[in-house]
C-alpha cells in the first residue's frame, strides 16, 4: 500500500462515493475511487455568516467539515491495483488543508442550463452548477449563498452551496 498526493476529481453525494487522481511515485497517473466512509475531513469549519440574516442564518447548519470539494488535495493511501482493470478502492482520503466557506453573490443562474455564476467575497467569479447546491433551493440573480471554493477542470467552482434568501 501506498501514500500518493491527488486531487478530488469527482464527488457524488447522493451516491456517497468519489474518485481521486494523482502521479503515483514513478509519474504515472492513477485513479483512485473511494468511498465516504474512508475519507477524514480533518477539522471543523468556520462558518460563514450570511449578511442580514437575522439571528442564527437559517442557511447555516452548523458544520463539522464538508464532504469532499472538487480540486482539493487529499493523501490517498491506497492498494497497488484492483482485478479487472477497475480503478483501486481506496483506503483511507485524508483532506490536506481544512476548507473555508466563503460567502458570495449570484450574477446569474440560467435554470433551463442548470449553471451560472457566483461573485465571491473573496473577489473571485465561481461557475455554481445546480448539482452542488445542497438544499435544492434554485438560487436567483441577487441571492446571497455559502459555499466552499473548489475547482474543476481548471476553473473555480462553488461546492456544497447553501442558499441564503
Amino acid at each position: 500500500m501506498s501514500t500518493v498526493r491527488m486531487r478530488v476529481v469527482k464527488y457524488i453525494p447522493e451516491k456517497l462515493y468519489g474518485f481521486c487522481s494523482g502521479l503515483d511515485d514513478e509519474g504515472t497517473l492513477r485513479e483512485v475511487f473511494f468511498h465516504l466512509a474512508v475519507f477524514h475531513p480533518g477539522e471543523s469549519v468556520e462558518v460563514a455568516r450570511c449578511m442580514g440574516c437575522p439571528g442564527p442564518p437559517r442557511c447555516q447548519n452548523p458544520v463539522d467539515s464538508p464532504p469532499p470539494i472538487l480540486g482539493e488535495w487529499v493523501l490517498v493511501d491506497s492498494p497497488e491495483g484492483e482485478p479487472g482493470g477497475k480503478a483501486p478502492r481506496a483506503q483511507r482520503v485524508v483532506r490536506e488543508t481544512t476548507p473555508r466557506m466563503i460567502i458570495g453573490v449570484v450574477e446569474s443562474f440560467d435554470a433551463l442550463r442548470r449553471y451560472g455564476f457566483v461573485m465571491g467575497s473573496d473577489q473571485v467569479s465561481y461557475h455554481l452548477h445546480e448539482s452542488e447546491i445542497a438544499d435544492g433551493r434554485i438560487p436567483l440573480t441577487g441571492h446571497q449563498i455559502i459555499f466552499f471554493a473548489g475547482f474543476r477542470e481548471g476553473r473555480p467552482r462553488a461546492c456544497h452551496v447553501r442558499v441564503c434568501r
